[in-house]
C-alpha cells in the first residue's frame, strides 16, 4: 500500500498547494514530501486553528520523519514477509518429532523474553483453535484478492503515457481508489464480516486467559506503586510544577502516578520473564530430548552408548533435557533475557506483538487504581 500511495521518483517542482494538485500535467509525478505535504495542509484546513497550527509547524519535522518510515517499511517488509516464510516452509517440512525438538529448542533459549505471546498462543489454541481455524483461512483468502488486486491496479496506464496512473491522481483520490479496489476484490462480505468477528471474540478469550494467569504479575505492579506514589509525588511536585502552566498543573499528579505505576508494571513484568525462562527451558529442554529421542527410534535406532531411547524406559531424556534447560537459563540470563544481535532484528516482529500483547492485559487491569 505504502509502495503504491508514495512511491515516486524526485521531481525538481515545488510543492503543489491543495487546490492546485489536480492541475499538473499528464506525465508528472507525486513525491514522498508532495503527498505527505498536501495530506497535512488538507488537514490543517479542517482542523481546529490550534491543531492546525501546531500541524504546520510540525511539518517540517513530521514530514520527513514519515518519509524515512515509509521507505524503512517499503524495504524490510517484503525481507520479514520473505524470512518468515522461508522459517514456516522449513518447520513445515519437519517431520513432527522433529518440529517438536526445534519448537523445544526455542523454548529452552529464547522463551523467557515472550512468555505473554507465548501464553496468548497456548491460550488461543487450547480455547478457540478450532472455531476459528476455517474463519483465519477465509481473513487470508480475502487478503490475498485484495493484494492481488491493488499489485494489478499499481501496473494499470490507462492514459498510455508511460507512467502509471496510481502515480499521477492526488492523495484523495488514491485513497478512494484503492478502498474501491480493495472492495471490489472481496467476494462476500458477510464472510469475512464474520470471520473477523469471530477472530475478535476469540481474543477477547484469550484476553481473559492471560488476565488469569498473569494476574499475580499485574496485582504486584499495582500493590508495589500504591506504597510509593504518595512519597514519589510529595518528591517530585514541588520541582516540577513551577515548570508546567497553570492549566497543566492539575493532571501533573496523575501524570507521575501513571509513571510509578509504569516502572512497576516494568519491574513485574522482569520478574515474569525469570519465572518463565525458568519455566520454558524446563519444558523447552525436555520437548528437544523426548522430540529428538522419538525420532531416531523411529527410524531404527534402539539405543545410545547402551540407554535406550524409548521415552517410557530410560532417563537420558530427561538428563538431556535439563542440562539444555540450565543451558538455556543461562543464555536467556546472560543476554537479559533478550536476544542478542542478529537475532534480535529477526525477531523484533515478534517483540511488538510481545509488548502489545502485555500492554493489552495490563493497561485494562487497572480501572480506578
Amino acid at each position: 500500500m505504502f509502495g503504491s500511495i508514495f512511491d515516486s521518483k524526485k521531481t525538481d517542482a515545488p510543492v503543489p498547494d491543495v487546490v492546485e494538485e489536480r492541475k499538473k500535467p499528464p506525465g508528472t509525478l507525486l513525491t514522498h514530501e508532495d503527498r505527505l505535504d498536501i495530506l497535512i495542509k488538507d488537514a490543517s484546513a479542517r482542523a481546529p486553528p490550534q491543531l492546525a497550527e501546531l500541524l504546520l509547524k510540525a511539518r517540517p519535522i513530521i514530514t520527513p520523519a514519515v518519509v524515512v518510515l515509509i521507505k524503512v517499511v517499503n524495504v524490510v517488509g517484503p525481507l520479514y514477509v520473505w524470512l518468515f516464510t522461508l522459517i514456516y516452509k522449513f518447520l513445515a517440512a519437519l517431520p513432527w518429532d522433529l518440529f517438536q525438538a526445534a519448537m523445544g529448542l526455542g523454548l529452552c533459549f529464547f522463551g523467557g523474553g515472550y512468555c505473554a505471546s507465548i501464553a496468548a498462543a497456548e491460550a488461543f489454541y487450547m480455547t478457540c483453535w478450532s472455531s476459528t481455524a476455517q474463519q483465519l483461512q477465509h481473513v487470508y483468502d480475502d487478503a490475498v484478492a485484495m493484494s492481488k488486486a491493488q499489485t494489478k491496479d499499481d501496473e494499470k496506464d490507462e492514459d498510455g503515457d508511460g507512467v502509471a496512473d496510481v502515480k499521477q491522481i492526488s492523495s484523495s483520490e488514491l485513497l478512494d481508489r484503492k478502498i474501491r479496489i480493495a472492495a471490489g476484490a472481496v467476494q462476500d462480505p458477510q464472510r469475512l464480516s464474520a470471520a473477523l468477528g469471530g477472530l475478535y471474540v476469540g481474543w477477547l478469550s484469550v484476553q481473559g486467559v492471560l488476565r488469569i494467569q498473569f494476574a499475580k504479575t499485574i496485582n504486584l505492579a499495582l500493590s508495589c506503586s500504591q506504597f510509593v506514589e504518595y512519597y514519589v509525588c510529595k518528591l517530585l511536585l514541588p520541582p516540577l510544577t513551577p515548570l508546567l502552566g497553570p492549566e497543566f498543573r492539575a493532571w501533573l499528579p496523575v501524570a507521575i502516578k501513571t509513571a510509578t505505576k509504569a516502572v512497576f508494571v516494568y519491574f513485574a513484568w522482569s520478574l515474569q520473564e525469570v519465572v518463565s525462562a525458568a519455566q520454558s527451558g524446563l519444558r523447552g529442554g525436555l520437548l528437544f530430548s523426548r522430540g529428538v529421542c522419538a525420532w531416531l527410534n523411529k527410524r531404527g535406532h534402539v539405543s545410545f552408548c547402551g540407554l535406550s531411547l524409548e521415552p517410557d524406559q530410560t532417563y537420558l531424556d530427561e538428563a538431556v533435557g535439563y542440562l539444555l534447560a540450565a543451558c538455556g537459563f543461562y543464555v536467556q540470563w546472560h543476554f537479559g533475557f533478550g536476544l542478542p544481535f542478529p537475532f534480535s532484528i529477526v525477531m523484533f516482529p515478534l517483540d511488538i506483538i510481545e509488548w502489545y500483547v502485555r500492554w493489552t492485559i495490563t493497561a485494562d487491569g487497572t480501572p480506578g487504581q
